[in-house]
């Protein structure tokens, strides 16, 4: 390694550095890359310099992750060259540590630095990175003040909106209706026809629907994405996380929720409907095969009784055996399946018994559960006990307003005498006390007779529906998959509770407001 202060002879092989921070001022033609270039051969062969190596990148002046300047200082190190050539002094460094890393080797090596549009001053350069640095960052701060302050205005403070809008002349957000229209088709899909995102994503694609990018596939994770994006109800979240420049990178900070600002946007879809969404999602996810590594029939029905957590699906693939007084722990072919309350390990529940063996309780429950599908005569009975007793409502109905009706003449022909001086206003009040309290009596009974003449019609209309729900699984039961099975479970019955000593009840979520749900207890 030569000294600091020793001479090099014939020292005339140039490398030559080019840099732009992003890809757009790659392409703009006083900065781009492929301009710096010339300009520096250029500057090379009027001094009689050999070009021996180039280094072109995209990347942040500050930051020490830049490939092609490593590799540079890693070829300086080898003695490849004797010259850096760059095109301004700043494409080498705006940073503290690429300008220490730069100048480490430059002195241990000899090399000299050149630059073409403006002079190196080698004692200062150090220093004129590091002031590079702090106008740097005071120009992020600047922007950064300036992007919170229109998102308190209600504009969208970047360049990107959600799919479905974009912003307006005012830089608030507008509806794009024919991406809208998507979206809210996506949700309704994803919430109230049972698609997952990978069938909706194929759907999409088949169609050739256009997405933002305009891409010809719709990505899974990209729709994902979208349905959990808050703008489709109504507003957004400035300022979330932080983005600080460091030596090492940028590095993202989360940020306290009350220092984000919101953002409205025009909502495509309610909010009941986005919730929805959420909760789909966070069951689709758990009952994802890659989350779930045996299947349970069961998952995220059960609920404990003692705490009011839900039941979590555990798998032991490990068994233990006692020979000739010796203890074994060897790995089962097959895992055994258990639930256990997830309140347990917590500290928040103290059942008795804490492991219930998956085969048994699915099987009681799907005994239940497909006895009600093949006879539905409890939910019948159910049903079927609404409005008994009320006998022939509609002639109860004509002879008490046939009364009410007397009684309200009643009160004419009183107000009339009082009025033409045959009774005195205190005889007035007598009569019109005794008629209203009759009144009163007769409208409360026409409104029980007619409350339960709505039961009766709504009782029919169950009836109907019920067995018409019910005829659905008609003569399927026998060839259903154990997902087929997991999934008419998750539609017929609402919970599973367990007590301390794991007794079970079911509820049942027959899909009809006009129902009750219906305990049955497991023989």
């Amino acid at each position: 390694m030569k000294g600091a202060g020793q001479e090099k002879a014939g020292a005339n092989r140039a490398a030559i550095y080019a840099r732009v921070s992003d890809k757009s001022q790659a392409e703009e033609d006083k900065t781009s890359l492929g301009e710096q270039v010339l300009e520096m051969e250029s500057y090379c062969e009027r001094r009689g310099l050999t070009v021996v190596a180039r280094y072109q990148e995209v990347g942040k002046g500050w930051s020490k992750k830049r490939p092609e300047f490593q590799r540079m200082l890693t070829d300086a190190r080898q003695g490849r060259f004797d010259t850096i050539i760059c095109w301004k002094s700043d494409r080498l460094s705006r940073g503290l540590y690429p300008a220490a890393a730069l100048m480490e080797v430059i002195e241990a090596y000899q090399i000299r630095l050149e630059s073409v549009m403006d002079s190196i001053d080698m004692k200062t350069f150090g220093i004129m990175a590091a002031i590079g640095k702090i106008e740097l960052d005071n120009l992020r701060e600047r922007s950064s003040m300036g992007k919170r302050g229109a998102a308190k205005l209600g504009r969208i403070p970047t360049s990107g909106v959600p799919y479905g809008y974009r912003i307006g002349a005012d830089g608030r957000p507008e509806v794009l209706d024919a991406e809208a229209e998507i979206v809210q088709r996506i949700f309704h899909e994803y919430v109230y026809e049972g698609m997952g995102a990978r069938a909706i994503s194929r759907r999409l694609t088949e169609e050739g629907v256009q997405t933002r990018q305009f891409a010809r596939r719709w990505d899974t994770s990209y729709l994902h994405r979208l349905l959990g994006h808050t703008a489709y109800k109504g507003y957004s979240a400035y300022g979330r996380k932080r983005k600080i420049a460091t030596e090492e990178g940028v590095v993202v900070y989360e940020q306290p929720q009350e220092t984000w600002i919101s953002i409205s946007y025009p909502p495509l879809v309610d909010e009941a409907t986005w919730n929805l969404a959420q909760q789909v999602k966070k069951e689709r996810y758990a009952l994802s095969k890659r989350n779930t590594k045996q299947f349970y029939l069961l998952q995220r029905l059960i609920r404990c009784a003692e705490c009011g957590r839900r039941f979590g699906a555990v798998s032991n693939w490990y068994a233990t055996s006692r020979r000739n007084g010796k203890l074994y722990r060897y790995r089962s072919a097959v895992a055994r399946r258990y639930y256990r309350c997830n309140g347990v390990g917590k500290g928040d529940c103290c059942r008795e018994k804490v492991y219930i063996r998956a085969e048994r309780l699915e099987e009681l429950v799907w005994s239940e559960v497909r006895h009600v599908l093949e006879d539905p005569s409890p939910i019948l009975d159910v049903v079927e006990s609404v409005g008994e007793g009320t006998g022939d409502l509609q002639e109860k109905i004509a002879r008490a307003e046939r009364e009410l009706n007397g009684v309200q003449l009643e009160e004419d022909r009183a107000i009339r005498l009082f009025v033409s001086g045959k009774i005195t206003e205190a005889q007035l009040d007598k009569q019109r006390k005794f008629i209203t309290e009759r009144l009163e009596g007769l409208r409360e009974r026409v409104e029980s007779y007619r409350t339960q003449e709505v039961a009766r019609a709504e009782k029919r209309f169950v009836q109907e529906s019920v067995l018409e729900w019910l005829g659905k699984f008609d003569g399927g039961l026998d060839e259903m998959s154990p997902e087929q099975m997991r999934e008419t479970l998750r539609t017929v019955v609402d919970e599973v509770v367990i007590d301390g000593v794991n007794n079970v009840s079911i509820t049942l979520a027959i899909p009809l407001e006009e129902t009750a749900p219906i305990a049955l207890q497991p023989s």
